[in-house]
Parts: C-alpha cells; structure tokens; sequence
C-alpha cells in the first residue's frame, strides 16, 4: 500500500481504494486541525481515511485564519461520488467554506455537504462511519449528533440524533455477556473497533450497560455507543438477531476477549451492597406471577386494508376507555376515592389525541398492522418520560406502560396475562406501588418487589388490606408470566414452581395464619388495658374511605392519623373545598364519637402533586414538602383548612401539621388556622370550634426543641417513619438500608423518649403514629415511656392489644428502660426478645 500522504492531503481519489465519503477538516489553527486528523485516524486504523485539512494562512499556514481556495482544493483531494463532509471551528472558516462551494463545478457542490457539528467530536464520529462505508448523508447525521453524550451526561441541552435508533428487539435474539476491563472505559478507539464488526453483519446488534442500567442501543453508532457510559469493571450484554446473529456474536467477543488489543485494567473487587431481602407485610400466598410492565414485542407486519386498520385501532381505544371508566367508577363506589384518580389519569393518556393521529397518519403512510406501531410510540414515549427530571413524572412511564399493555391486548386477541387470564396472582415489579396494589385487589395475593422499604406507601397498603409482600427480591427473568409461586412474608422465601410437597406445607402455613388473622380479629373486639389497670388507646392510620371502613370493623378508638395526601394526588386539577369537605366527611362518619386527627397536606420526597409546579430538587425529602410547601402555597394551605373545619363540624376532629421543626412554623399554623376560623365564621358557615392544633414529630430538629415546641402545641404526634430516617440519615424506601432506617435503632428510641418527657413535663398529650406503633414488641416500649396513645395500620390493632393486655405497666418500664441503655440495634433487638402472637 502506498505511504498516508500527509495532512495537507493531495491524493487523488483511486489512491483510497473503495469509494468511501471524503472528509475536510477546516480550522483557524493549522495544529488544531492537523490533531483533529490524527484522533480521527486512531479510531479508523484498518481504513486508509480520505481526509484533507484546510487551516491557518501565510507561511506554513502559520497564521491563524482561514482561506476559501485552500478548502476547495482540500475537497476536490478527496472528493469522490460518494461526496464529502465538511467541518469547520467557527466564524469566518464557516465563510470561507461557504465560499469554496460556490468555486466548485456545480456537480461535486451537489455532493459536499457543509456541517455544524462540532470539529473534534464530529470529526471522530464521522470518522468511523466512514470507515464502514456509509453514505454522506449516515455520516452527517453521525458528525451531528457527536455532542449529544456529552451533553446527556452533563445534563445540558438535549440534541436529537438523527442516526438509526435502536429499535425494540421483534423476536428472539442471540446474546454474550462480558465484563469491560479498558482502562478508560469504552472510548472512542474500542467503540469504533465494535460498531466496525457490527457493521460487518446483516443481523441487529444492540448493547446494553447493565449495570448502570443504560441501553439497549444500536452497535453501529459510536454516539449511541457512548451513551450507554460502559467503565471499567462495567456488565456488558450484546444482543444480535437475524440470519448471522451467531457470527456477528463471535466476532464481537473475539474482540472483547483480546480488551479491544488494549492492555486490560486490574478490576477491584465488587462492591455493590448486597441486597437483603425485607419484609414489607407479614402473611403467605400462594399464586401465579404477574410480572408488571412486560409487554411481548409485537411483529412488524404489514397491513392489506389501511382504513380497516384504523377502524380496528379505534375500537381498542373506545374497549379500553370504557375499561378504565368502569375501574374509576367502582373505586368511587368502594370508597377508594385515592386510587380512582390514577385511572382518570391513565385514561387522559389513552385518548391523547396527537399520539391516535400519528398512530392513524403512521398506518396510511408505512401500512403497517396498529399494534407495532402503537406499540412503538407508546415505548418512546415511556423512555423519555423516564428521562425526565425529578421523581414524580419519570414514574409515569409506568402508567404509560399500564395503558399500552391493555391497548396491545385488545389488538393482539391474546388477553393480557395478570387482567383476564388468572384470578391468583403474586404482582412482581422493580418498584410496587399502591396503584398496582389497587389494580388488581382482590385477585392480587402477594407482591415481589426489587426495592422498597417496610415503611413505603406500597408496604403500608399492603399490611392495610392483608397480603404479604417481599423486598429485595429479583425474578430471573426467564421465569414467565403464569408460573406459581409461593412467597412467605414472614421468612420472605420464595419458591418457583412448587411441587406437591412443598404445596401441602405451604397450606399448612395459611391455615396457621389465617387463624392468627382469626385470633387478631378477635382481640380487636377488647381494650387495651394492661395488667395494672393502664389503658392504653389503639386508635388506626387511614388513608381514604376503605380504610376508615377497615379500622371501624377492627374496633379502632378513632383514628390518629388521617392522611389527606388521597384528596390531592392523581388528580389533573385541585380538588375545591366543597369536594375536600365532603370526602373527609364520609370518613368521620365511621367515627361519631371517637376523636379522629387530620393531617395537614404532606407532600413532596416521594410524593408530589401533577398539577403543582414545583421545581427540581436534589434532595426532595430535605426539600419544600409538609408544613414548608404550606408555607408556600398559602391559599392552598387555607382552602385545606377551611375544609376541615367544615367536614368536622359534630365531630371531634384534631389538626396536625407534618414536617414541623421550628416554632415559626407552629405558630404559622396556628395563625392560619384562627384565619380560616374567622372566615367561616362571617360567612355564616357551620363548623368545628375550637379544635386542638398539634404537630408530627418526624425531624430531629423537632425532638430537639421538643420542649419549646410543646409550649405552642396542643398534642405530639411522632411519625417514627420519617424520624426513623433523618435520624438515621437512611432513605426509607431503601432496601439496602432497611437496616439502618429502623425504629429499633438506640438513636431512634432516645428520640422518642426525649420527646416523650417534653411533652409529659408540658402536660399535653403524644401518640406514635408511624409503623412502630404497629410492632407488638415496640408497643410495649412506647407504653413504658408513657406513650399511652398509639396509631397503626387497621390489621395490626389485634396483635398489640394482645401483647399490651399481657404487661404490666412496670414491665413496660423496665423494658422501654434496658432498650434506651443499648448501644446497638442488635443490643435492643435482644432485649425486646419474641413473643407467641
């Protein structure tokens, strides 16, 4: 072969072998150009690269600046019919390069395309494509698009790609899994040396970083490639489908298995936390899997009649519609008021108008069957809802996926497997939540969920309604929707496909337990006294109408915790006073005579409203939620209020704030409160007057200043969820830290007891309101700290009062005494031993 001739670049074209695209690099700086080249080179070593340089004037192109006849020349050296890309930095040498076009016959300026991408980045990436024998127009749009990693990784302004994507895989693939061991990561130089052996085959390869969760995306782009951030010490899966899938995958490995002729990195050790698995709710099931959001691949097949087509699309959205109506209007009637609105808003999604036209305008135009094509916008449109900021919308992409699947099952005839197909069914998912709770109740059994702590909305729900549910737990992704599983809740196991046998103990096991459940109903039916005569009131935690059903029945003495937060979400507008009123009436009505405290708003960390526009945070749950986003949205605050005070008219209602930690915050209430009391007052609206005002103590900061703060304070109620977690500074809903983010934690105990003193020394009343109130062991601790007041999910109300009516106030003591002596969680937990519940 003859020697690369040099940067300057005057090599006629049969010099390059096969035709491929020219580039010209135009630059004010000869030396940026020329460096630009040789990166370009290394990533294109095994093809002799048709580049030519245009930069800097005078001697030697010493100067900088840049010259019109010196770009023309450079393009005409590596022009061919294949054309030529042209890059340049910025201001005049996009002059000048505009200029040379006009110098060029009429012909080759047809075929030389000018590009705005940047010089190096674009450089590189064109680069590569060219050495793959793309067209002009491929490797345009690769150049193009060569910012658009660094800009996701950064988090700035998105840049489209206009190079193929990824398309979801129509069929069964090949796949080779491999661990990165480059120094540098999966850089330019291995990343064209893998998208050149992808494009050596006909078959679809597409790569997947698995452990960052990134991918799947086309092998042939070097953008796409960089996308998926592949480092050191990174899971890699390649996926091949098509006629040489096997081929395309040796020869890829091949490469990986040479580190792309690199010299390979030392990997450490792996780190990730290992995943325990948790308890979300107690009890066992027996049913048939359910995995959440897994929608089969629709083939892509063309259709002979567009129109019917259409009219076959149209009536799977009417079925669907008329589907999620029914949902809503059953929850209404249930009492599940919370929940109805998720289908309100899964249903704004199906009728989305623009997304039917395209569906509608893209069967006309490619002929294609509805089903693909639906079911590729709707997986676009589920991916950059993912990608989207803050917590709340990313989660989305969920109910997007919720709709699609009942959308693809009316088209595809085949049922959608967990909705029509069986009644038992054990929901699996990354992330439970109540809405998939709620979806299926009645037929769901039990939950799998890969995060998630004991004190997440989703375990909360399901201790309320009775099923048992596992965290940290991951299903091989092999196992199919419909194989029976048994998952214990108590021991959190999980068998797959169980054998005869293993079905007789599993029976066992629900007979031993529903008979617990048995014995827990019956002991809600007594007070809660212990052997010395202290009564001890076991009031519940309710969420919406059916809980405050569920509460009634297990003999609840009122409600300590009214959670208004169902009032507000999954709403498309906010709800007016009239319609908060009337609501939390409905819940009072189960409770003539028993005292029932409600919570003011409590929103932001995981929970967020769709029609506030409240701005990003990086740490939500240290954020503007609670009291402080009252504090912000005053009207809303004082339409909430007003509301209240209206539905708790002949009732004995309580206010709490959440999320308190300063007493400006109290006596902000407070101040609002007498306002929205002042308001009806001459408006001549009935109401509840006077009402005691209290506040949750779930920050440090309010244990601390427990004292001041019982000083303009009617009650305490500890949220022992939150404060278990800034105490510990452990996510709740973190599974990997369930240990840490733990009522039984020294530090958490000594909380409480502080706060406990505070108020007893004040004379005003305190309850435990979050999850540990619920705890049989625990209960008897919070007794011995003079915590006489304790809230819990309905279920639970049994087994403690069981345990409490088994103590005495003295052993209560003693024990909630010897825990606040330990120094470890170990220590405490030890100490509150077990108990034959």
């Amino acid at each position: 072969m003859q020697p690369a001739p040099s940067c300057c670049c005057k090599a006629p074209p049969e010099y390059w072998g096969s035709i491929l695209v020219g580039l010209v690099l135009v630059s004010h700086c000869r030396a940026l150009a020329e460096a630009a080249a040789h990166l370009a080179r290394q990533v294109s070593s095994n093809v002799a690269l048709p580049i030519a340089l245009a930069g800097g004037t005078g001697d030697e192109h010493a100067e900088l600046g840049t010259d019109a006849m010196d770009i023309m020349e450079a393009i005409e050296s590596v022009y061919s019919d294949d054309g030529v890309l042209v890059l340049m930095d910025m201001g005049s040498a996009i002059l000048s390069a505009k200029t040379a076009l006009e110098f060029l016959e009429s012909e080759k300026a047809a075929h030389t395309s000018l590009c705005s991408a940047p010089l190096v980045e674009g450089a590189v990436s064109a680069a590569v494509r060219i050495s793959l024998g793309d067209s002009l127009e491929l490797v345009r749009q690769e150049a193009f698009a060569a910012l658009t990693p660094k800009q996701i990784e950064l988090d700035d302004v998105k840049v489209v790609a206009a190079t193929e994507s990824a398309a979801p895989d129509e069929g069964g693939y090949l796949s080779y899994t491999f661990v990165s061991r480059l120094k540098n990561g999966l850089h330019a130089r291995p990343a064209a040396m893998l998208a050149g052996a992808a494009a050596s085959f006909n078959s679809t390869v597409r790569v997947r970083n698995i452990s960052r969760n990134r991918g799947p995306e086309t092998a042939r782009s070097v953008n796409k490639l960089a996308l998926l951030g592949i480092l050191t010490g990174d899971e890699v899966e390649v996926r091949a489908s098509g006629d040489d899938a096997a081929e395309a995958l040796n020869a890829i490995q091949k490469l990986a298995d040479e580190n792309f002729g690199e010299v390979p990195a030392t990997l450490k050790p792996e780190t990730k936390p290992e995943t325990k698995l948790l308890s979300l709710a107690p009890g066992v099931a027996m049913g048939l899997l359910y995995r959440e959001g897994v929608i089969a691949p629709c083939p892509k097949r063309e259709t002979s009649d567009a129109e019917a087509e259409i009219s076959r699309f149209d009536s799977a959205i009417a079925r669907v519609k008329t589907e999620l109506e029914t949902h809503e209007a059953n929850l209404v009637k249930e009492g599940h008021t919370g929940e109805a609105g998720i289908f309100n808003a899964q249903k704004l999604i199906l009728t989305d108008q623009d997304l039917i036209d395209d569906v509608r305008k893209a069967i006309r135009t490619e002929g294609l069957e509805a089903a693909y094509l639906y079911q590729q916008k709707m997986n676009k449109l589920a991916a950059d809802y993912r990608k989207l900021p803050g917590d709340y919308l990313p989660q989305r992409a969920a109910d997007i996926n919720d709709v699609a699947s009942r959308v693809l099952a009316v088209l595809t005839g085949q049922g959608s497997t967990g909705e029509e197909g069986f009644d038992d069914i054990i929901l699996a998912a990354r992330e439970a939540r109540p809405s998939m709770i709620v979806r299926f109740e009645g037929r769901i059994r039990g939950i799998l969920s890969e995060i998630g702590g004991e004190t997440s909305h989703a375990a909360i729900l399901a201790k309320t309604i009775g099923i048992p549910g596992i965290s940290g737990y991951r299903l091989d992704e092999s196992i199919a929707n419909g194989t029976p599983l048994i998952i214990d809740g108590n021991t959190c196991a999980v068998t797959v496909n169980p054998d005869s046998r293993t079905e007789a103990d599993f029976r066992e096991k629900l007979a031993a337990w529903e008979e617990r459940k048995r014995r827990d109903f019956e002991e809600s039916r007594k007070n809660a006294v212990t052997k010395d005569g202290l009564k001890v009131y076991v009031r519940a935690n309710v969420g919406e109408k059916r809980d405050a059903k569920k509460a009634a029945d297990y003999n609840a003495e009122g409600i300590g915790l009214l959670r208004t937060e169902f009032l507000f979400l999954s709403r498309a507008n906010p709800p007016g006073e009239e319609t908060q009123s009337a609501m939390l009436r409905e819940i009072l009505e189960f409770f003539p005579d028993d005292p029932v405290t409600i919570r003011t708003l409590d929103v932001g960390g995981d929970k967020a409203l769709p029609w506030l526009d409240q701005k990003k945070e990086e740490n939500p749950f240290l954020g503007v939620r609670g009291v402080r986003l009252c504090q912000q949205e005053r009207r809303l605050f004082a339409g909430q209020l007003r509301a209240i005070l209206r539905a708790g008219a002949g009732f004995k209602v309580k206010v709490m704030a959440p999320m308190v930690s300063r007493v400006e915050e109290v006596r902000f209430c407070r101040e609002m409160l007498e306002n929205a009391h002042a308001d009806l007052e001459r408006d001549g609206i009935e109401h509840a007057w006077p009402v005691p005002f209290g506040i949750m103590v779930e920050t440090p900061a309010a244990a601390l200043m427990a004292d001041k703060l019982a000083a303009v304070s009617d009650f305490f109620s500890i949220g022992s969820n939150d404060l278990s977690q800034y105490v510990m500074s452990a996510e709740r809903g973190n599974s990997a830290l369930s240990e840490l983010a733990n009522a039984r934690q020294a530090a958490v105990l000594r909380a409480i007891s502080m706060t406990a003193r505070a108020a007893r020394k004040a004379g005003i009343p305190i309850s435990v309101c979050g999850e540990m109130a619920g705890d049989p062991l625990l209960s008897q601790v919070l007794v011995g700290m003079g915590i006489t007041e304790l809230s819990m999910s309905p279920s639970a109300i049994g087994g403690v009062k069981r345990v409490i009516t088994r103590i005495s106030q003295k052993e209560a003591e003693e024990k909630a005494g010897r825990c606040l002596d330990c120094s470890t969680l170990v220590e405490v937990t030890d100490v509150l031993g077990n108990c034959d519940l």
